[in-house]
C-alpha cells in the first residue's frame, strides 16, 4: 500500500505539473504582452496588434478600475503590471507608478526642477510620455531634464537639460531604439538638437545640433526597412532621417509648414509624415479681408497704415472654425495678429505687411506626405510619392491600419487615404464635433478616437465608416490612451481610468 500511495502522490503531481504548467504560460504570455512602452505604444504606431479591448466602456460599463490623478498631459507608458504617466500639481514635478491590475499606487518621485517653464494655457509641464525598457523607465520635464528610475521608484541616474527655448512649453517624449534613449530638444534661436543616450548609464553616446530647426512639439519616430533604422525627426519645413550610430543626416525632404507637432507613421514600404500649417486648411477658406477693404474701414488716421489701437477687439482671426472661440489659442485679436509681422518693428502695419501675412498664412496650410525609402541628400524632388492638403489634423497623429492611412481632425472628421496613391476613400463625421487632441489609435479592426470634451468614438478601419460605440467618460481628454493586454487606459482631466472586458 506505501508503494500504491507513492505512486499516486507523484502520479497527482505529474498531473498537477501537467496543469499548472500551462496555466503559468498563459499567465506569462498574458503579462509579456502587456506593453505600450512609450508614446503611441510599440514603435509609435498607435496599434496593439494582438489585443482586443472594448469597443463600449464608460463609467458603468466594462470598467475594472478608475482612480483619481493629478493634472498632466502625459499617455500611459505600460509594461507588465505597472503604469508610468507624469504629472504636475501643487508647483511640483513628479513620475508616478501605479498597479495595472487594480490601480494602486506604487511609488511617486518629484523631480528636482527649479523654474518650471512657461507653457501654452491649454498645455501643461508634464506634457511628455515616459518610455521603458522593462528594467527601467525614463521621464523627461523640459523644466529640468531626463531621469531614469527603476520599477521600484529608485532614482537610476539623471541628466540635467537647459529648458528649450520654447514659449508653448514642450511636448516631445522620449523614444527607445535598442541601447539609446533618444530625446529631441528643439526651441527657437538655433539651440535646436536631438540627443542619443546610453539607457542603461545616461551617458550621452552622441548630440546632433539642429540650427535650423525652432520649437517643435513632435516625438521622433523610427523607420525599420530595409534592414536597418532611421530616426525621421520633422521640424520647420523639412523633415531630416538620422543615422543612429552617430546622428548623420542620411536625408532630408522639405516643403512641410513650419510648426511640427505630429509624430510619422510608416509601412515597410512607405513613411506618412504630416505636419499642421497655421492658416486654414485645404478644406476651408482664410477669409481675412484684402487691404483696400481693412485700410478703409480702419485707418482712423488716414495714414496709410494700421495702429492696434485703431483695430476694435471684435475684428479677430477665428483660426480653428471647427472649434468653439473660447478655445485657447483659438481667437486672436487683428491688433496683436499685426504685431507678429511688424517686420520693420515700427508698431504700425503696412501693405506689404498685411499681405506677407495673408500670404503667409494661406500657403503655410497642413501638409501630409507619402515617401518612398533609400534616399541620401534633399529627397524633395526623387522620394516623395504624393502629397495631399485635405482634411488633415493639427494635433491626433495619423494611424496605419489594416491596409488604411486615417486621420481625425477637430470637428470630429475622419479621412481614409489609400497608402499608395493618396487617393481619399472618404472622409465622414464620428457624430462628436469640437477640438481633438488625443491621438489615434487601433486594435483587432477598431479605432478609438478621443475628444476633448470627453467622448471617444470606436469606429471600424475599414473602407467604409462605421460607428461602432460613442463612450462618454464626461471629462476632459488631452493625452493620448493606451491599449494593453486586452484593456484599454484612460487619463482624462481628473482620474485614470481601466476598461476591460
Amino acid at each position: 500500500m506505501i508503494w500504491f500511495n507513492t505512486l499516486a502522490r507523484v502520479m497527482v503531481m505529474a498531473l498537477l505539473s501537467n496543469l499548472v504548467a500551462p496555466c503559468s504560460l498563459l499567465i506569462l504570455t498574458s503579462h509579456a504582452a502587456a506593453r505600450w512602452p512609450q508614446f503611441r505604444g510599440p514603435n509609435g504606431s498607435g496599434i496593439a496588434e494582438h489585443d482586443n479591448p472594448p469597443i463600449e466602456f464608460g463609467p458603468t460599463t466594462n470598467l475594472l478600475w478608475k482612480v483619481p490623478f493629478p493634472p498632466g498631459h502625459s499617455s500611459p507608458c505600460i509594461w507588465n503590471d505597472r503604469i508610468f504617466l507624469t504629472s504636475f500639481e501643487g508647483g511640483k514635478l513628479e513620475t508616478i507608478c501605479i498597479r495595472r491590475s487594480d490601480g494602486h499606487l506604487l511609488w511617486r518621485r518629484a523631480a528636482p526642477a527649479g523654474a518650471i517653464e512657461s507653457v501654452h494655457e491649454f498645455s501643461s509641464p508634464a506634457a511628455s510620455t515616459p518610455a521603458s525598457d522593462g528594467q527601467q523607465v525614463y521621464a523627461y520635464f523640459g523644466s529640468y531634464g531626463l531621469l531614469a528610475y527603476d520599477f521600484n521608484g529608485k532614482e537610476a541616474w539623471t541628466m540635467p537639460l537647459p529648458k528649450p527655448a520654447n514659449n508653448f512649453g514642450t511636448a516631445s517624449s522620449p523614444i527607445l531604439l535598442g541601447d539609446l534613449l533618444l530625446m529631441l530638444c528643439d526651441g527657437s534661436g538655433g539651440s535646436s538638437y536631438l540627443l542619443a543616450i546610453d539607457r542603461t548609464t545616461g551617458r550621452a553616446v552622441w548630440r546632433k545640433d539642429r540650427p535650423l530647426f525652432t520649437s517643435n512639439w513632435s516625438t521622433p519616430f523610427v523607420w525599420r526597412h530595409d534592414n536597418l533604422d532611421e530616426i525621421v525627426v520633422p521640424g520647420s519645413g523639412r523633415l531630416v532621417a538620422y543615422d543612429p550610430k552617430d546622428g548623420t543626416e542620411r536625408w532630408w525632404v522639405n516643403g512641410f509648414p513650419r510648426v511640427a507637432i505630429l509624430v510619422p507613421v510608416s509601412s515597410p514600404s512607405l513613411l506618412f509624415a504630416c505636419v499642421a500649417g497655421q492658416g486654414a486648411t485645404a478644406d476651408e477658406r482664410f477669409d481675412l479681408p484684402d487691404w483696400a477693404t481693412v485700410i478703409a474701414k480702419y485707418d482712423k488716421n488716414k495714414d496709410a497704415k494700421l495702429s492696434p489701437d485703431e483695430l476694435p477687439p471684435e475684428f479677430a482671426w477665428h483660426l480653428r472654425k471647427e472649434v468653439s472661440k473660447e478655445t485657447p489659442g483659438n481667437y486672436f485679436p487683428m491688433s496683436s495678429v499685426i504685431k507678429w509681422f511688424d517686420a520693420d518693428k515700427d508698431g504700425l502695419c503696412s501693405e506689404k505687411e498685411w499681405l506677407a501675412a495673408i500670404a503667409f498664412v494661406t500657403e503655410n496650410k497642413s501638409t501630409m506626405m507619402a515617401l518612398r525609402p533609400g534616399g541620401k541628400g534633399d529627397c524633395t524632388e526623387t522620394h516623395v510619392v504624393w502629397k495631399s492638403q485635405r482634411g488633415l489634423p493639427e494635433l491626433p497623429s495619423p494611424i496605419l491600419h489594416q491596409g488604411h492611412l486615417i486621420t481625425v481632425r477637430d470637428g470630429g472628421l475622419v479621412s481614409c487615404f489609400e497608402p499608395e496613391t493618396g487617393r481619399i476613400l472618404y472622409q465622414e463625421r464620428l457624430g462628436v464635433t469640437g477640438q481633438y487632441c488625443a491621438s489615434l489609435i487601433a486594435a483587432d479592426g477598431h479605432i478609438y478616437a478621443a475628444s476633448v470634451s470627453g467622448t471617444i468614438v470606436t469606429f471600424t478601419a475599414g473602407e467604409v465608416m462605421e460607428v461602432l460605440a460613442r463612450n462618454q467618460l464626461n471629462e476632459r481628454i488631452v493625452a493620448t490612451p493606451a491599449i494593453a493586454d486586452d484593456k484599454l487606459y484612460v487619463r482624462t482631466s481628473n482620474h485614470l481610468y481601466g476598461f476591460g472586458k
